[in-house]
């Protein structure tokens, strides 16, 4: 994309409209993302089998974990967004960990 500016405002107020644009989106995203861990938390807590359903969680994490760092790495994503989904998977294991009593 060729960009090309007659003064310092024109610069500031394109930038300006990018980062509003990229900052509405990351909003949005992270909205996304609350409503699908309160839907998924809930679908776990009245879930029958909690333990099989967290079994096969973790065997699907590790199962994908590799492709997911191999196409990161391909990808050339940011180390953000590799520790970012590290994050995610702690997240989710902790809320296992806390769903399913110590003395099952």
């Amino acid at each position: 994309m060729d960009v090309s500016f007659k003064n310092w405002g024109e610069a500031v107020a394109f930038v300006s409209a990018r980062t509003d644009m990229a900052l509405e989106g990351l909003m949005a995203l992270s909205a996304q993302q609350m409503v699908d861990q309160q839907v998924i938390a809930a679908l776990l807590a009245s879930h029958s089998h909690l333990r099989d359903a967290a079994d096969t969680w973790r065997q699907m994490a590790s199962a994908t974990l590799p492709i997911t760092l191999v196409r990161s790495l391909q990808d050339d994503q940011p180390e953000s967004v590799r520790e970012v989904y590290s994050e995610r998977i702690a997240y989710w294991e902790s809320v296992f960990r806390r769903a399913i009593p110590a003395s099952e």
